[in-house]
């Protein structure tokens, strides 16, 4: 099933969807439960339904620019901080694409602000 960012809910396993990356964060360096350093960078994505942020953790920090439309398969979303999050996770996959018809980051952008505002 390919998901679109409005039907993400807090707790959905085996996410398959495609976004375009809209910002990225600077890099971070956490350290987890095991004491391991990791880098990690939020990444605010969208589609035409909504954005939600995607946590991107060391090697998918580099396969990603601003822009860029992305292919996420086997994905999670819970929610940390109070904000829902998309993430690749451990076993979910991280891949650049190329649609020419998918939507530029302006009209996510122009899109998203008119759903906060409840003027679609």
């Amino acid at each position: 099933m390919l998901y679109i960012v409005r039907g993400l809910r807090d707790g959905a396993r085996g996410v398959t969807i495609r976004v375009r990356v809209l910002k990225k964060d600077n890099v971070r360096v956490v350290k987890t439960k095991d004491n391991t350093e990791h880098r990690v960078v939020d990444a605010m994505v969208g589609d035409v339904t909504g954005t939600i942020i995607m946590t991107l953790w060391d090697e998918n920090i580099d396969k990603v620019n601003e822009a860029d439309i992305v292919d996420v398969k086997n994905g999670h979303v819970n929610t940390f901080k109070g904000r829902l999050r998309l993430n690749v996770g451990k076993y979910g996959e991280l891949s650049k694409v190329e649609e020419e018809a998918f939507p530029s980051v302006e009209q996510i952008i122009k899109k998203s602000r008119f759903e906060e505002h409840g003027e679609s």
